[in-house]
């Protein structure tokens, strides 16, 4: 490794050029094929992608769409780009109404604070659309066999995330899950999808598949208003040795200021 070169920079140049060659080309030819739907039937008016890979140059949407550049070697036309960390994005929250996670799961050390950083900056009822890589595909098995190599040229260091991980952390913070499927069934060998399978993705199928894509959302409940309860004439009940048979204690909760 080249002296005053940190390690991740090396890393992330691989991962750009791995999406330049065969396989990285037909999974984001899969991944942009699938996209456009899930998008633009949401309501988003502003949209925050973290990173490449880049599915359009310029975005598809004529809206307020800024590209997190990372580091990650983005080089984007059309695209407002920002220089931040996905683990503490440069944004205020409830900025946006959807943010996209393309594939950069894989390679950061902390999913889950990389969700919580989604979570702050969306607003309520806005969405999280993921994509990531699938260990069970032809793809975690090159991974594996890739560092069983010590393949320094392999971008792919980290353990990909398994979806029901991923579902987990995302019911924990708060998400609700809207859609989801597998895609791109590829096999060694195999130069493009197994088209025949593709069909089975919605049914989730893990075997096979190269990725996956889950669609969430950010439900905040809204408290409970709590107003003055209007205070019932009592009745005069003379004073006696004992209560009455019946006769019952109340006493008032104190207003706590939610539900």
């Amino acid at each position: 490794m080249p002296r005053g070169v940190p390690r991740s920079s090396l890393r992330q140049r691989r991962a750009a050029q791995w999406w330049l060659g065969r396989s990285g080309r037909l999974l984001l030819e899969r991944a942009a094929s699938i996209l456009p739907p899930w998008i633009e039937r949401l309501p988003a008016d502003t949209v925050l992608q973290l990173g490449q890979p880049v599915f359009w140059s310029p975005p598809p949407l004529q809206k307020d769409w800024i590209l997190l550049n990372d580091g990650y070697v983005c080089s984007a036309e059309g695209y407002l780009q920002v220089y931040g960390r996905c683990d503490a994005l440069p944004f205020a929250p409830m900025r946006f109404d959807l943010v996209i996670v393309p594939f950069c799961l894989t390679r950061m050390p902390d999913a889950r604070q990389i969700l919580e950083e989604c979570w702050r900056v969306l607003r309520p009822e806005g969405h999280i659309l993921i994509m990531d890589f699938n260990p069970s595909g032809s793809l975690g098995m090159l991974r594996r066999w890739h560092l069983w190599r010590r393949d320094r040229n392999w971008p792919w260091r980290q353990p990909f995330l398994p979806l029901p991980q991923l579902r987990r952390y995302l019911e924990e913070l708060g998400f609700c899950l809207r859609q989801g499927r597998y895609f791109q069934y590829t096999f060694p060998g195999l130069g493009r999808s197994a088209q025949w399978m593709e069909l089975v993705g919605d049914r989730w199928w893990p075997a096979g598949a190269n990725a996956y894509i889950l669609l969430a959302q950010k439900r905040e409940s809204a408290p409970t208003m709590v107003g003055m309860i209007p205070r019932k004439k009592q009745k005069f009940v003379p004073k006696l040795s004992t209560a009455p048979a019946g006769m019952r204690f109340v006493q008032a909760e104190k207003d706590g200021g939610g539900g």
